[in-house]
C-alpha cells in the first residue's frame, strides 16, 4: 500500500516537471543550487528538502532519476511560491505550498527509507 501511494505521488512529480539544468561546481561535481523562494519559511523548508535529497543521492539512498524528479518538485514549488508572493499569499495558496512541501518531504523521507 505504502508503495502504491509513493509510486503514486512519485509519478505525478515526474510527468509534470519540466527539464532541469545541472551546474557544475569548482570541485567537479554536480551541484544543483537550492531554490530561492520568496518567503523565509518556504526558503528554509525548501534548502532542507533540497539538503535531505543531496544526502539521498550521495548515499545511494536516491537514485539519479529519483533525485532528478525530486529537485524538479522542489524548483517547481519555489516558481509557484515566487509566481504567489507577487500578489500576497492567500490561505489557500499557503496551505497548497505546504501541502506540496509536505508531500515532497514525504516521498524523499519514503524513498530514503525503502533502500538499505
Amino acid at each position: 500500500m505504502r508503495i502504491a501511494i509513493v509510486a503514486t505521488a512519485l509519478a505525478a512529480i515526474v510527468g509534470a516537471s519540466p527539464a532541469l539544468a545541472q551546474i557544475r561546481d569548482p570541485s567537479g561535481g554536480v551541484r544543483w543550487p537550492a531554490p530561492s523562494a520568496a518567503l523565509p519559511g518556504v526558503a528554509r523548508e525548501l534548502g532542507q528538502a533540497d539538503r535531505n535529497i543531496r544526502e539521498g543521492r550521495e548515499s545511494g539512498q536516491l537514485s539519479r532519476r529519483e533525485a532528478r524528479a525530486l529537485r524538479r518538485e522542489s524548483r517547481q514549488i519555489a516558481t509557484l511560491e515566487r509566481r504567489y508572493a507577487r500578489g500576497g499569499l492567500s490561505e489557500s495558496e499557503r496551505a497548497e505550498l505546504q501541502s506540496r512541501i509536505a508531500a515532497l518531504r514525504s516521498v524523499t523521507g519514503a524513498k530514503r527509507s525503502s533502500k538499505p
